[in-house]
């Protein structure tokens, strides 16, 4: 994911890149600094079910979702991450090369 793009959005850092498998991929690398292990769970499920709702799996990415600011600074993470998913759709998921 060095090569990915990268898009911040709020308190959420989002790096993507084209995967040529046909399908999306979601990662989550959600640090203790983040919140207790429930805020990042909460977090996380969360997250997996937008992504799962969304109509990003025709881009055929790879998608690392990075929080960048604390559990209490981050009031609606899951409203951003939906709208920066829709960011990257309207984007087109980059011209960066394949996997």
């Amino acid at each position: 994911m060095r090569k990915g793009r990268r898009l911040n959005h709020g308190g959420l850092r989002l790096v993507y890149r084209k995967n040529g498998l046909g399908y999306s991929r979601l990662g989550l690398a959600v640090s203790r600094k983040y919140g207790n292990a429930v805020e990042r769970n909460l977090l996380k499920r969360q997250v997996r079910e937008v992504f799962r709702q969304s109509d990003c799996h025709t881009l055929a990415i790879d998608l690392l979702l990075i929080p960048i600011s604390k559990a209490e600074q981050l009031q609606n993470a899951v409203q951003e991450f939906s709208s920066a998913l829709s960011m990257i759709g309207s984007q087109g998921a980059g011209k960066k090369g394949h996997a």
